[in-house]
């Protein structure tokens, strides 16, 4: 399995039309090659919302190299540029088929910069550590992934839906989080144990919010 991540910056006010070409045409294409779109998200907090980024996911990189003629269509009057690289999943999310009740109207993008020999208990330390309790206040991690190229040090993306900023700015990990929240002890000392975990393997990261077409 391998994810198509694609950057495109948009003319101003060209936004509805891009989508909607995306939705009519462009989406339907890739389908019949194979393609599934994780989601379309706009810039929100951190890029302005002419910044578009989509996920589709491929089976393979044959899969993918076919695809690639859905996106000959003219769309050069709504494009300043675009940019496209390939990732490959390294934990549990993202699922095969996203549910309707898995989707949220905001995700944070980060981006972690880690050693190429701490990927695996990195992963361990977000799914089993930190990953549980964010969903249960209501978050949803759409995926987590690393570029097909092998780079050091090596960099880890993941998406979380949240309902809006102010609901992603309550699953933050703080001791007043957890005095308003209804959040089990052993939970939580749990994801504290690999937060520090992580976050000692962590040399850098940052986060930008985005918005989804979808709501």
């Amino acid at each position: 399995m391998i994810t198509e991540e694609r950057r495109s910056v948009l003319e101003t006010e060209s936004k509805s039309s891009y989508v909607e070409l995306c939705r009519n045409t462009i989406w339907p294409s890739l389908r019949a090659s194979g393609g599934r779109v994780i989601c379309m998200l706009t810039g929100m907090i951190g890029r302005p919302s002419t910044h578009l980024l989509q996920m589709t996911s491929y089976a393979d990189l044959e899969s993918w190299q076919t695809a690639q003629g859905a996106w000959s269509i003219n769309r050069e009057s709504l494009l300043r540029q675009e940019s496209v690289r390939l990732l490959r999943p390294i934990a549990s999310r993202p699922k095969d088929t996203v549910p309707p009740e898995d989707r949220r109207s905001v995700y944070g993008y980060r981006k972690f910069f880690i050693s190429p020999t701490d990927v695996s208990e990195f992963v361990t330390c977000s799914e089993e550590g930190i990953w549980p309790r964010i969903e249960n206040m209501g978050a949803c991690v759409l995926g987590m992934w690393t570029p097909m190229a092998s780079v050091s040090p090596s960099e880890i993306v993941l998406l979380t839906g949240y309902d809006g900023p102010a609901h992603w700015e309550q699953t933050r990990f703080t001791q007043g989080q957890r005095s308003n929240s209804n959040i089990d002890d052993q939970l939580w000392d749990r994801e504290k144990a690999l937060r520090e975990r992580r976050a000692e393997l962590t040399r850098d990261t940052w986060v930008e919010l985005m918005r989804s077409t979808d709501f």
